[in-house]
């Protein structure tokens, strides 16, 4: 079975884990900060199904996962599955790390498993590490400026 893990950079954050976790929560706001998934449909209940708008460069895609794991306010966790099993499934976890009462870390990892692994992480890799990189930049921006 072929593995292939995506890491974003980890980013501080200059705002409470709350606020960070308020903001990455939001998904009605996505629009208004996100340039990586500037839509989102979705309710925050586990097992719901989640409708991310995704921007890999010039390509925009519509990908339907499930919420797998709520642990407020440092873990957001969502996977799918394309196909038989064993073609392809993926597993995103979005973590918040406190750093002390006003500051916090973010980073995400989304891991590939499936016969379709190699050739996805070799066409889509470098354009979804760069689109979690701008999200986490953007999410960071976002949670500094304090609740809207």
């Amino acid at each position: 079975m072929f593995r292939h893990v995506i890491r974003s950079d980890a980013v501080g954050i200059d705002a409470p884990v709350e606020r960070a976790w308020e903001v990455l929560t939001d998904f009605e706001r996505y629009g208004e900060w996100n340039p990586f998934t500037p839509r989102v449909d979705a309710s925050l209940k586990v097992g719901a199904p989640v409708v991310l708008h995704v921007k890999l460069g010039p390509f925009r895609l519509r990908q339907t996962v499930r919420i797998q794991t709520i642990e407020p306010p440092t873990l957001l966790a969502w996977s799918m599955t394309m196909g038989a099993a064993g073609l392809l499934s993926a597993h995103r976890e979005q973590r918040l790390e406190p750093l002390d009462e006003s500051r916090c870390r973010y980073v995400t990892t989304d891991a590939f498993h499936g016969l379709l692994t190699p050739p996805v992480a070799l066409v889509w890799g470098g354009a979804i590490r760069r689109g979690f990189n701008a999200m986490a930049v953007a999410l960071a921006r976002r949670s500094q400026q304090g609740p809207r």
